[in-house]
């Protein structure tokens, strides 16, 4: 039987308030701060740690702007 970790808690990437959760937090998970409804997902659960929900997968330097 595996132990439920209740009141678990990390940091806001935005806010930097500390997000707690009642029930143990799902891989990947998208969650909304409480404190600034930054939207996050679930990237790790020991330690628990979030990263920016649907982050961009390019780098704003591989796109040129200019029209040579």
């Amino acid at each position: 039987m595996t132990k439920n970790r209740a009141n678990e808690s990390a940091a806001c990437l935005d806010c930097e308030q500390t997000i707690t959760f009642k029930r143990r937090p799902m891989l990947e998970e998208i969650i909304y701060c409480p404190h600034c409804e930054a939207m996050l997902m679930v990237v790790e659960l020991n330690p628990l740690e979030f990263e920016w929900a649907f982050m961009d997968e390019y780098d704003d330097d591989d796109y040129d702007d200019d029209e040579d």
